[in-house]
């Protein structure tokens, strides 16, 4: 079978993937709390047999000429990663970021397998996390993948391989989709939807902040059980409209929201299970299709009145949820399509008993909060039925509301579940406020948190004096979104346009924190290398991004001597701080490693080449860093009329090692902590963002997983590397962690009277107080020798 194309409502999630502000926000987890601990073989040979049976965990998404395709592998290697942490603390935070990291990891449409299974052990306990993305399955689907694999997984203990009969294809599902739209099967059932939802308009809670709705918005989910009373009151009125609970559910939280202000005739969007033969009930797939109920409400209406409305409107729903909701919504007039919007704001969903009676094999699973960061819509509410009660979880847009509002809606919602059928909705004491969510003003705010800034300080004590045609110009307010980045890592906004991010509390690890914060307000990435020259917020929002970009960032520019350094393993020019303070007058560059090159020569081509034509007087490498600089010496003496004197700190010889970078080295680097075991190095630093996170230090995982590349690309780099160059100029060398045989190496590439330092630290803290005034003292030395 050649690729098909996507279904309507694969395509339309592909759409909005491409759109998102966090591509996280389409991937579903299930965290399951094991009873007892896996058998990660047993584990392993029941997820290949799974994904071997289902072609939907072997499908990928891809664009070809604007027509989005199922792409399907035709088998494929499904491993199961492992990671297992112990700690001091206790194991339920620590499982809770570990599953969020493991949520957050990019999954590219185009690269099956689109689901991925991961073993999570924490001291004593164990967790078992499903991640998907909703391409390619549903709640339904999710389901029927954790049976079969139980059933497997069961299979395998025993020492069988397991085995099923053949499944439904989805492949085959996508092409059926495509000849009903060809075959005009769907128009009866859009001709109901252009009818039903004319004129209709979304209704929203009222935000917190005007900041305008998008997906992929930051997100949280938090969960709730409702009263006894609301338990009470929902099967009663059930009872009364011989109808389901989903329908008094949806009957309420239409009423919370008709009683908020923005008037009696509301929508709520829904996901229709869509399953409607016994071939697509046991299909694994993206089957589900949204729905909009829409009601129309007034003050006098009883809780009985709104229920009935809502069992009725459901019957007309479930009659035409076939339709795919992106070819129903591209045939409703401009005028609806604008005030419903192409993304519902409220979306009310039952899980009903998806997540119960979970196993594996003969291991009990227990279903836990969803780890969701990004937030597909200003609410997303499930709920579902436990042996002890009710339990709903809402997903809300955490940028336009605060946790209070959506509590307050839950509250509210449990208000109208426990009053009686006969209640009018206007004696009810609901608080909850309401709006069309797209008005005007809104419009044109800005995506991103509308923060205030500061009054700077301009003699003024703190107050910005009224403008006259005589006062002197002013600074310019920093743009919202580096305030509110800002103030997110530091605690507080900043003092001043030209505050110096360390001074100001900073640390190395919260400076990969607020580039995740920037990044989360702006879209842009900034360039932390080039910023920490000047690590101010005026900096951060000045910062440009040079279409040529040079390697070369400048530190300190002043007419003093000049020092160039370059990084460590992973490193960057922020490591020299301290050096480059103890070092007042002089003029401070450093290089950056913008490429992606694998080998010390190719960095030191690249370096060199972005020097100015009169060469450094020292060039200074630590660690890695010094086989490149001492490539970019020999080089220089032979490109430049003058040389450049050569500090080498704690840099092995370059006569190559077998030696290859380990999480454990990169671990060592960056903190105290002891990297987490795995058998995926990605997932290891992930989880050592999770440790390092509910540790106070909340280090974005993406960041860390780029400098863990960098530094093993640089650290295979420096094992790999062999010179036999010597080279003529001036030399040092400082040893820390150095044997006295690297350093007898290294006399055969570096002049005779080549000065060794000795210095009491570590290779971690030779570049930090007090072993730093030596390396200080090591640069004033050889520039004045030069």
């Amino acid at each position: 079978m050649s690729d098909p194309r996507a279904t309507p409502a694969q395509e339309a999630l592909w759409w909005a993937h491409q759109r998102a502000a966090r591509k996280s926000v389409y991937h579903i987890t299930w965290r399951l709390g094991c009873a007892s601990p896996p058998d990660p073989a047993a584990l392993r040979t029941a997820w290949q047999a799974v994904v071997d049976r289902h072609d939907a965990l072997r499908m990928g998404l891809a664009a070809d000429d604007g027509v989005v395709r199922a792409v399907v592998a035709g088998r494929l290697t499904a491993p199961v990663r492992t990671v297992s942490v112990d700690t001091s603390g206790p194991a339920a935070p620590l499982l809770a970021r570990i599953a969020a990291e493991v949520h957050d990891e990019p999954m590219p449409l185009d690269r099956p397998p689109l689901a991925r299974l991961v073993l999570v052990r924490v001291n004593d306990e164990h967790e078992l996390l499903f991640t998907a993305h909703h391409s390619v399955v549903d709640g339904w689907a999710i389901r029927l993948v954790l049976d079969d694999l139980s059933t497997a997984y069961e299979t395998a203990l025993s020492g069988e391989q397991p085995t099923f009969p053949e499944a439904p294809s989805f492949a085959k599902y996508a092409l059926d989709q495509r000849a009903a739209e060809e075959k005009g099967r769907w128009r009866k059932a859009i001709e109901h939807w252009r009818s039903a939802l004319d004129g209709a308009s979304a209704v929203t809670v009222a935000p917190d902040r005007p900041v305008r709705a998008r997906p992929g918005a930051a997100g949280t989910t938090l969960r709730h059980e409702i009263s006894p009373e609301a338990a009470r009151g929902l099967a009663a009125h059930a009872g009364a409209a011989g109808t389901t609970s989903f329908a008094v559910v949806l009957g309420a939280l239409q009423a919370v929201l008709a009683r908020g202000g923005a008037g009696g005739d509301v929508t709520v969007a829904t996901p229709a299970a869509n399953r409607l033969t016994a071939r697509e009930q046991k299909l694994v797939g993206y089957l589900t299709n949204l729905v909009v109920a829409r009601a129309h409400i007034t003050d006098t209406d009883t809780v009985a009145d709104v229920t009935a409305r809502a069992r009725d409107c459901l019957w007309q729903v479930l009659s035409h949820q076939a339709a795919p909701y992106p070819k129903v919504f591209a045939e409703l007039p401009d005028r609806t399509k604008a005030a419903l919007g192409d993304i519902p704001p409220v979306v009310l969903t039952y899980l009903g008993p998806l997540s119960s009676g979970l196993s594996l094999g003969p291991i009990p699973l227990t279903t836990h909060r969803s780890p969701n960061r990004a937030a597909r819509a200003d609410f997303t509410i499930g709920y579902w039925d436990t042996d002890e009660g009710i339990v709903i979880e809402v997903e809300y847009n955490e940028d336009r509301y605060d946790r209070a509002t959506t509590l307050r809606l839950l509250h509210d919602l449990d208000t109208v579940l426990a009053a009686a059928p006969t209640d009018p909705l206007d004696s009810l004491p609901l608080r909850t406020k309401t709006t069309e969510p797209r008005t005007p003003a809104e419009a044109r705010t800005p995506a991103g948190p509308e923060v205030v800034g500061p009054p700077w300080d301009n003699g003024t004590g703190g107050r910005r004096p009224r403008p006259t045609t005589t006062a002197p110009p002013q600074d310019p307010p920093l743009p919202p979104a580096i305030t509110h980045a800002w103030q997110q890592v530091l605690g507080h906004p900043p003092t001043s346009p030209d505050q110096d991010f360390f001074a100001a509390g900073g640390t190395s690890l919260t400076v990969l924190h607020l580039a995740a914060a920037v990044e989360a307000a702006t879209g842009e990435r900034p360039d932390l290398v080039t910023w920490l020259a000047d690590p101010t917020p005026r900096r951060l929002a000045d910062q440009g991004h040079p279409d040529t970009p040079t390697s070369l960032v400048v530190l300190r520019d002043t007419t003093g001597p000049h020092l160039h350094l370059v990084h460590g393993a992973g490193g960057s020019p922020q490591d020299f701080r301290d050096l480059v303070d103890a070092l007042p007058g002089w003029r401070v560059t450093a290089s950056q490693d913008r490429t992606t090159h694998t080998t010390v020569t190719a960095l030191a081509a690249t370096y060199a080449a972005d020097l100015p034509g009169q060469a450094p007087d020292v060039i200074a490498g630590w660690s890695f860093g010094g086989l490149v600089a001492h490539e970019m010496a020999h080089g220089i003496a032979h490109a430049m009329a003058n040389d450049a004197a050569l500090l080498l700190i704690d840099t092995p010889p370059p006569t190559g090692h077998p030696d290859q970078p380990t999480t454990a080295d990169f671990a060592a680097m960056v903190t105290d902590l002891k990297v987490p075991d795995s058998d995926d190095d990605t997932l290891a630093v992930r989880a050592l963002a999770a440790q390092l996170a509910v540790t106070g230090e909340d280090v974005p995982a993406w960041a860390l997983v780029d400098r863990w590349h960098a530094y093993r690309r640089h650290a295979r780099a420096g094992a790999a590397h062999v010179s036999d160059k010597r080279t003529r100029t001036a030399a040092a060398v400082i040893a820390a962690d150095l044997t006295d045989d690297d350093v007898t190496r290294w006399r055969a590439h570096l002049p005779d009277d080549t000065r060794v330092v000795r210095v009491a630290a570590d290779h971690w803290t030779v570049l930090r107080a007090p072993a730093v005034a030596r390396v200080a003292d090591a640069v004033r030395s050889l520039r004045e020798t030069r």
